[in-house]
């Protein structure tokens, strides 16, 4: 269908004159007449105002003929998924972590070879406190933490039932040095120890409380 003839089609559809159409469109019936007997063509504005009109498109009034249908498009490879296997970069944590297990494995070798049993002592402390650092990579310092408390258990052990293991024994111990003249070092030295680990125990309470909450 020609654009004379869809002007004509739906003006009619509409039930207008050409002269309704003309006012409608500001311009005079030969305007319209001419148009849909095809001696004249509207310009743009003319057309877009008669698409309003009819309730169609620009495209759809002034296209003759169907809508070409886009070329079937060639077929799209598959995308193809490669796998890259991901570098595990030890962090510094870990590094310290090995420092200290080379350091302790040197002095505990030492200690075996004669230098005497603090260096076997000190070597494998250090073997251990190392671990953590060196394995974890969630949480070594934590971890590390709780292993000092425990070795401290195992090997300083004053007022161990008094929680948090040793604190308010360790406060006694240093009251009682200072008030009562107990000038006994060890005695001294055992209330810093409960002291310090009641501390670190309370610190690392805290911290694993925190950690288990956000992996929660």
């Amino acid at each position: 269908m020609t654009l004379a003839e869809k002007i004509l089609h739906l003006r009619t559809q509409l039930g207008l004159s050409q002269l309704e159409l003309a006012e409608k469109l500001g311009v005079s019936r030969q305007s319209v007449s001419k148009w849909e007997t095809g001696q004249s063509v509207p310009d743009l504005e003319k057309l877009i105002k008669l698409a309003d009109l009819f309730g169609i498109s620009v495209d759809e009034l002034v296209r003759e003929g169907e809508r070409p249908q886009p070329e079937d498009q060639p077929p799209q490879p598959e995308p193809q998924v490669v796998y890259v296997r991901e570098k595990h970069s030890l962090t510094g944590t870990q590094r310290a972590g090995i420092c200290v297990e080379a350091v302790g494995l040197i002095l505990a070798l030492l200690g075996v070879a004669g230098f005497g049993a603090v260096s076997i002592w000190v070597g494998v402390g250090l073997l251990l406190l190392g671990l953590p650092l060196m394995l974890a990579r969630k949480h070594p310092w934590i971890i590390l933490g709780w292993m000092v408390v425990g070795i401290s258990l195992m090997i300083f052990n004053p007022h161990t039932s008094v929680a948090p293991w040793g604190f308010v024994g360790g406060v006694r111990r240093i009251w009682v040095y200072l008030a009562f003249g107990e000038r006994y070092i060890s005695y001294l030295f055992g209330g810093l120890i409960g002291v310090v680990r009641g501390l670190l125990t309370l610190v690392l309470l805290g911290l694993t409380w925190r950690a288990w909450k956000k992996r929660k």
